[in-house]
């Protein structure tokens, strides 16, 4: 997938956005230079958008993302957010173009979007506003090729913040999220589906041969228990995942607390954030239920008339076009003041040009003149029992644009039963927030120790669990089976899928696993400065793609443990997986990255400016201050890489950026 070109209108700080994103085989890198606020993480949004599309849910959404300077100028009502992103991929080894533009407008309150994907001279429409089964053809093709170029799940793996890199590198974290993205990026979660799939089926076929209704119905129950326990123990890992996240997110406020410092502030903060998204939910809410409402309320106007004018459209517009030419001739038809005028000409005129003996009375020639007029009015109306209201009622009926609002109705609503999912957790974190400020500073200490216990107790509930489902797996297997006369190849193939499909994802990781513990060393080895040279080993251990650690080594043979790394130096770590997933992983996207160097230090910065950004990947977008990538120094270390610069400058009177082609005033050379 190569990016070719980003455009926008109205979206956040861009009135007009036009950029060209083309690179070439040798010179990978885009660079985007600004200050703080000048729009680059905006930039990076409008690209990660015009892909997945804005999730703008009313119009107060609406209004944040619309530009403030074109909203105080002309108002927001009927105007539109435009993204669009051209880009190419591969398709059966060929290069093929794509345009993807969505539009989202304003009309009423409403929020309506609009997408047109063109690919090869085929044009893909759909819309919110759209019959609900036009739309679902056309949206499944447009997701299934933005998904074939870098489907979504694995686009933050390839456009990211790096100041957030190294957040995740925390605790057992690392491990899990390196098994995600091995799993992912690599294509390996299908088998797993496919296993699952496979057991599924195989179960049922089991059931169905054993010998009698007492066996059957043990073993059935037995698949429900196993079933069942599954479910406990995908929770339980949910739950740890949980746990982890809420050690990882407050790891910094328990150790300023553990240290004597207040935790107000930082408690105070999220509490807010809390209290905000929870206000924010019941007003939607609400919002929704007033729709609802408003909507059964006015059935007639959103569906009855809507579906009358659709039958009546035709027979309508034939009657309108007929009064229409009426009219017309009307139009034509002498006023009483012009016959008049026209009676005292003519007889003006045959007074002085004849012999007339007798006086003409000249209102007996304008009422003769009159009826003559008024007999061939109204002879060929085809509808003389239809008044002008009559007329601009049917007029109104089916020229007025309708449009169906239970299609973004259903949306709202499919947000909102996401949403309520989190409600119990967010409202606890609440409570805890709560009682930390209420009570001294170690309260905090003890809700985040307390977590930290709860996570080796589900650690050892996961291991006990899954120590319970192999003992139910055992009793299954001790079934004995009717064995038929007549071959079953089905059943047969059925036993061997679930085998075979575990098998294959674990030597598939198997076989990759030598390339990334040894690409992961040696890239360590260059751009991990503070052990540069000293990478004797990485190793990935485990069981295959249900488990796996990841562990650096000194040449001397001690671990290095991710834990004691510096904030930069875990930057770099993850930069690194994400460079080796790049190169052994399915796709080829390009790299965005934001905030490029992060946390790192001045002589990490020079090994990433030199010897990662440059071959990274096909196409790499770099956005930086000039405080991270200098004018003075590291522009010319990465120049002749650089395909375009750009800089964007904040307008903040017109509250808008505008776009200069150069790097703070610097121009790569050809």
């Amino acid at each position: 997938m190569k990016l070719k070109r980003i455009f926008a209108e109205n979206y956040k700080t861009y009135r007009h956005l036009d950029l060209n994103l083309e690179v070439t085989e040798d010179r990978p890198i885009i660079l985007i230079g600004g200050a703080n606020g000048c729009g680059k993480t905006t930039l990076f949004d409008a690209i990660y958008g015009a892909l997945y599309g804005l999730d703008i849910a009313d119009k107060r959404m609406f209004e944040e993302l619309f530009n403030a300077g074109v909203k105080n100028e002309v108002g927001i009502d009927r105007q539109s957010i435009i993204l669009e992103i051209t880009f190419s991929g591969f398709v059966l080894g060929r290069e093929t173009p794509y345009k993807l533009k969505r539009t989202y407008q304003l009309i009423d309150g409403t929020v309506r979007e609009g997408v047109e994907l063109s690919m090869d001279g085929n044009r893909f429409i759909y819309g919110s506003a759209m019959p609900a089964s036009q739309r679902a053809a056309s949206e499944e093709v447009v997701n299934k090729i933005i998904a074939a170029n870098l489907p979504r799940e694995l686009s933050n793996y390839f456009l990211f913040d790096a100041m957030k890199t190294s957040d995740l590198v925390k605790e057992e974290q690392i491990s899990k999220l390196i098994l995600k993205n091995i799993n992912s990026v690599m294509g390996f979660n299908k088998y797993t589906q496919l296993r699952s799939v496979s057991e599924a089926l195989l179960a049922e076929k089991k059931a169905a041969r054993l010998e009698n209704d007492t066996q059957r119905k043990e073993y059935e129950e037995l698949q429900r228990e196993k079933a069942a326990e599954e479910r406990t123990l995908n929770q339980m890992k949910d739950d740890y995942t949980d746990a982890l996240r809420y050690a990882a997110e407050n790891k910094d406020a328990y150790e300023r607390v553990r240290n004597g410092r207040s935790a107000d502030d930082v408690t105070r903060d999220k509490i807010e954030q809390i209290k905000s998204s929870l206000s924010d939910f019941t007003k939607r809410e609400g919002q929704y239920r007033q729709d609802i409402d408003n909507l059964s309320r006015e059935l007639e106007n959103n569906i009855i008339f809507p579906k009358l004018a659709e039958v009546v459209r035709p027979e309508v517009e034939v009657i309108l076009h007929e009064k229409s030419r009426l009219q017309e001739e009307e139009s034509k038809r002498l006023t009483e003041e012009q016959i008049g005028q026209v009676t005292h000409d003519l007889i003006e005129f045959i007074s002085e040009h004849y012999l007339i003996m007798q006086k003409i009375d000249e209102e007996e020639v304008a009422a003769f003149l009159r009826s003559q007029a008024d007999k061939g009015h109204g002879q060929n109306d085809k509808y003389p029992y239809l008044s002008q209201t009559d007329i601009e009622a049917l007029s109104t009926l089916v020229k007025s644009a309708y449009v169906n609002p239970f299609l973004a109705l259903d949306d709202v609503r499919t947000s909102i039963n996401l949403e309520i999912t989190s409600l119990p957790q967010r409202r606890r974190q609440l409570e805890e927030y709560s009682l930390a400020l209420k009570g001294t500073d170690y309260t905090l200490i003890e809700i985040y120790e307390r977590n930290d216990q709860k996570i080796k107790q589900l650690k050892l509930d996961i291991e006990r669990k899954e120590r319970e489902i192999k003992q139910l797996e055992s009793r299954i297997s001790s079934y004995d089976y009717d064995i038929p006369q007549v071959p079953d190849p089905q059943y047969d193939m059925l036993c061997k899928l679930p085998d075979f499909f575990k098998s294959l994802s674990s030597k598939l990781l198997a076989a990759k696993k030598a390339n990334i513990e040894r690409m992961m060393r040696d890239q360590l080895n260059i751009n991990l400065v503070i052990y540069a040279g000293y990478i004797g080993r990485v190793e990935l251990s485990g069981n295959g793609t249900d488990d796996i650690s990841f562990k650096i080594y000194h040449k001397s043979g001690n671990e290095i443990y991710l834990s004691q790394l510096n904030a930069g130096a875990k930057q770099t770590v993850m930069q690194v997986l994400l460079k080796v997933l790049y190169e052994l992983g399915d796709y080829d996207p390009p790299v965005m990255i934001d905030t490029v160097m992060g946390v790192l230090d001045k002589e990490s910065r020079e090994v990433i400016l030199e010897k990662y950004f440059p071959d990274l990947a096909h196409q790499t977008i770099l956005l930086s201050t000039d405080t991270e990538i200098t004018t003075e120094r590291d522009f010319k270390k990465i120049e002749s890489f650089v395909a375009k610069a750009y800089t964007l400058h904040r307008d903040q009177e017109g509250q808008c950026t505008s776009i200069k082609n150069n790097y703070f005033g610097l121009t790569p050379s050809n």
